[in-house]
């Protein structure tokens, strides 16, 4: 019941079948005749070429996908379940739906909860923590790897909502006149984490140039999210 992804093969009548199901069964589940090892190319080339609605569109995702795409999409679509954000940093075994999400931050991770629109992130090492404002939830990342700072926002729904937000960055130095600004899109939930890490669609600063604002091993990361 899933879609069909290839290699496409089919029975010796015809019946096709998919690399999904291909390994769980004998025989044709339509005829129960034996399989061949014949493709069905021209059907893998249609399915190639389509766009296939999530599998969570009664729960109202809207989104369409190829079919190299939409599973990654369907493991992070924030109208099935997710899992919690914070296990990227902590271990978090919680997996439930985006209207538990919120009494979950506040039972597990209270602290990890901003609950206005601009917050100030001094951390120097990775963390992560959830926004909430706008009437919506959003999970801010910051990392340090091979010598470079990045951090970025998530909506936690899709691309086109991700779209109408924007978050800047802006970086202060002691001296409260010395400081490094860039504004970007918030991403959609879907994106995966070290993609957007890897895509310079976020702040994305050398090591040397962040250590110019340490304090106390402490930075003034001041984060602002407002509408487009």
């Amino acid at each position: 019941m899933d879609y069909m992804e290839p290699p496409i093969k089919l029975c010796t009548n015809g019946h096709n079948i998919c690399s999904k199901c291909r390994g769980s069964v004998t025989c044709c589940p339509t005829c129960r005749a034996e399989f061949s090892e014949i493709r069905n190319v021209a059907l893998e080339h249609i399915v190639r070429r389509h766009e296939y609605p999530c599998a969570n569109r009664q729960g109202g995702c809207l989104e369409f996908f190829s079919i190299e795409h939409i599973a990654k999409h369907q493991a992070r679509c924030v109208y099935g379940k997710i899992k919690c954000p914070l296990d990227y940093i902590q271990t978090c075994t919680w997996n439930g739906f985006k209207s538990e999400f919120k009494e979950h931050l506040r039972e597990a991770h209270s602290y990890n909860l901003f609950q206005k629109s601009a917050f100030t992130s001094r951390a120097l090492n990775a963390s992560v923590a959830v926004v909430s404002c706008f009437g919506e939830l959003f999970t801010y990342c910051k990392q340090k790897k091979d010598g470079r700072y990045t951090c970025f926002v998530q909506l936690i729904g899709t691309n086109n909502e991700a779209s109408k937000y924007k978050c800047e960055f802006t970086l202060r130095a002691a001296n409260g006149i010395e400081e490094i600004s860039n504004t970007f899109l918030v991403q959609g939930y879907s994106e995966d984490i070290e993609t957007i890490f890897n895509s310079r669609k976020c702040l994305n600063l050398d090591e040397e140039t962040i250590n110019l604002f340490v304090e106390d091993g402490k930075l003034n990361l001041t984060v602002t999210l407002s509408t487009v």
